[in-house]
């Protein structure tokens, strides 16, 4: 079934959806502090009361109380999905729920509804091995994740090395589509690796709050370090015992908007002729990295204005002078929205290059060969060499166009983008996909609402 994107104006007002990589990790450490509470704590050692830290290697098997866990309200709100929740997030709740009911269960398995979220995924590997080692379950249950789309193809490979050496197994099974967590956790030092996904380095450290017998130790550099500080700052907002790097800057906040959101957003208001967007619910110093698209639209000659949490598009450049912008942008700190840059840049300059996208590939799909094709469908040219994405300005659009969305959100993004770029109306395959970031993005876009084509077929 087809759909068709057109945007001809765009006047916008609106208030961005809450960030999902502030709300993941708020609804995981709120869970892990109540399930703590519950359990019952000593304040000046962190260690359960009903417990005692095990000096080798086999954790005692300590008595279940799934009524202590039962009666926080915390707990039921944070497990509980919300009609405004994107569909990553309700994966996050529905794997901490299935966490929850394991206590109250004889299964030995652990069901770990997953779905595409790659950051449930890779906190809940973590936090899930550290939860069943805490209730003393670890021998007794192992976690089933049951990932979708290809989630089940994304590497793993440092998580589970890192894992390994500390106890727990991880094995990703293709042809169940299942990947499996079991064994018990020894205390020592996690050591992995900084410089491939520093969501796991976020997991380990919220699974810290419930393993005070570890440390995290980061080999090498660390790859987009603003949100593993994102991570540490949320931590120290809810004053946690187990947070032992009191680094990273304070104020971070649940309300916080997500930049992924308003970087898509204040793009389509950059391509749409005489656009009109205001934004609200933004932390202009977000420790969220895609921020960055304020700093890349004003290099193209755009201006913005703040007035505290809101930002408006106050005035645009003469495209004849950016026209003659070469840009060359490092893309390592800000994957997510390197399909948004590559339209843009594409309308405003004559050549932009893009480095370190070597991630995009193992994305929901491959988003350098999907912006690629997007860009070649609307008749313009890029392709990749090393790991850098190479655009050449300008297009020669003409008609009706398509572009495939591939099942990933950023990428129907990516086509509203592409409509508002060349004026054009822009066939879809696919406008569902969008739940998983943006729920009710096409009404917020509005005239953008895409019209069923009839007749048409994937």
């Amino acid at each position: 079934m087809n759909y068709k994107i057109e945007i001809p104006s765009l006047k916008l007002d609106f208030k961005v959806p809450p960030s999902k990589s502030v709300v993941h990790r708020e609804l995981i450490i709120g869970f892990l502090e109540a399930v703590k509470e519950g359990r019952g704590v000593n304040e000046q050692s962190g260690v359960p009361e009903r417990s005692v830290v095990p000096e080798r290697s086999v954790v005692p098997e300590r008595s279940v109380v799934p009524e202590a866990l039962e009666g926080p309200h915390k707990i039921q709100s944070i497990i509980t999905p919300q009609e405004t929740d994107n569909d990553d997030i309700r994966a996050t709740r529905a794997c901490l729920k299935a966490l929850y009911e394991a206590s109250q269960s004889d299964a030995t398995e652990v069901y770990m509804p997953c779905n595409e979220s790659g950051s449930t995924l890779r906190f809940m590997i973590s936090v899930g091995a550290a939860y069943l080692n805490y209730v003393g379950l670890a021998q007794k249950k192992k976690l089933v994740f049951l990932p979708k789309g290809r989630l089940i193809d994304r590497p793993l490979d440092q998580l589970i090395t890192c894992l390994a050496e500390r106890g727990v197994t991880v094995v990703v099974d293709k042809e169940k589509n299942e990947i499996t967590v079991e064994g018990v956790l020894t205390p020592g030092c996690f050591v992995i690796q900084g410089n491939v996904s520093s969501q796991y380095i976020s997991g380990l450290q919220m699974a810290l709050i419930l393993l005070p017998d570890f440390t995290v130790e980061l080999d090498g550099p660390l790859e987009s370090k603003g949100y593993y500080e994102l991570t540490l700052n949320i931590l120290k907002s809810h004053n946690d015992g187990a947070l032992r790097q009191a680094q990273g800057p304070q104020g971070q906040s649940i309300s916080e908007g997500d930049w992924s959101s308003a970087a898509f957003l204040l793009c389509l208001g950059a391509l749409v002729p005489d656009g009109q967007i205001i934004l609200h619910g933004l932390n202009k110093d977000s420790l969220q990295k895609d921020k960055i698209i304020i700093s890349i639209l004003e290099q193209l000659g755009f201006t913005f204005t703040w007035n505290n949490s809101s930002v408006e598009l106050t005035a645009r450049p003469d495209i004849n002078k950016t026209r003659e912008l070469e840009l060359n942008l490092d893309a390592a700190d800000y994957p997510d929205i390197v399909p948004y840059i590559a339209i843009v840049s594409t309308a405003y300059t004559k050549s932009t290059s893009i480095k370190n996208i070597e991630r995009l590939h193992f994305k929901e799909c491959d988003r350098v060969e999907a912006t690629i094709n997007a860009l070649k469908a609307a008749g313009g040219n890029a392709y990749e060499k090393d790991g850098t994405l190479y655009i050449t300005g300008g297009h020669n659009a003409a008609g009706e166009l398509s572009v495939s969305t591939y099942n990933d959100h950023r990428m129907a993004m990516t086509a509203c983008l592409v409509a508002a770029w060349t004026g054009r109306p822009v066939l879809i395959d696919n406008k569902e996909c969008v739940k998983k970031s943006f729920p009710g993005l096409f009404e917020v876009i509005t005239p953008g609402v895409p019209e069923h084509v009839e007749g048409a077929q994937d």
